[in-house]
């Protein structure tokens, strides 16, 4: 049990320093021996738990992704499914939505480079990318334009992705741009209040395009 436990902090130990390595540089521009060396241990010992490279940076992304994982916007809407049909249900269904992407991506409980590596990860055509939009983008995207859909069912593909744009855009760039909006906001982080604010300009100009009841 006692070998178990330091195996597993070891692995821990190696995907945190390379997820740090690559917020700061890109996976592109990270090493093994960079890797080892910030973690505090030897390149066998990557090849030990990974195999290779490439599969220590999968496990970056999975330990990133873990959270949007754990809660899909499918347990999100559950509370909501009964009655979704009425409008004002809809609108609270919204705020569930932009709430979970926000308090998700700018969770201060967890280590700062997950939202950097997942949206470098994004901006790439590589395996990674792959893994990322198989396991959390495509599905992620697929249900909320469902979703947008039920509530208008005359909207297009094309349409519902814009709807669901609507929602995704101004989170991703804060997240994408964090260092520059936060200069320009003299702040360390986004602090409550300006994550709520966020949340409720979205939420209102989501719900007014729609046609919703607002809740604001």
């Amino acid at each position: 049990m006692a070998s178990y436990s330091i195996g597993r902090q070891t692995r821990d130990l190696l995907i945190e320093s390379a997820g740090e390595l690559a917020a700061r540089h890109g996976f592109s521009n990270v090493s093994i021996r960079a890797i080892a060396e910030r973690a505090g241990q030897n390149i066998g010992c990557i090849h030990y738990h990974f195999k290779s490279k490439e599969k220590l940076f999968e496990a970056v992304i999975r330990a990133a992704s873990q959270v949007f994982r754990e809660l899909p916007y499918s347990k999100v809407l559950a509370p909501f499914e009964a009655q979704m049909d009425r409008p004002e249900v809809q609108s609270r269904a919204i705020r569930a939505l932009v709430k979970r992407e926000i308090a998700l991506t700018f969770d201060p409980e967890m280590p700062w480079w997950h939202s950097r590596v997942l949206y470098q990860v994004i901006h790439a055509r590589d395996s990674l990318m792959a893994l990322l939009s198989d396991e959390i983008v495509v599905p992620n995207l697929e249900f909320i334009k469902e979703f947008f859909q039920r509530i208008k069912p005359e909207l297009d593909d094309d349409q519902a992705f814009l709807y669901t744009m609507l929602i995704k855009s101004p989170v991703i760039f804060h997240a994408d741009n964090a260092k520059s909006i936060l200069g320009f906001l003299k702040k360390k982080k986004y602090d409550k209040k300006y994550l709520k604010q966020m949340e409720d300009l979205i939420v209102l100009q989501t719900q007014m395009v729609l046609g919703l009841p607002t809740d604001n």
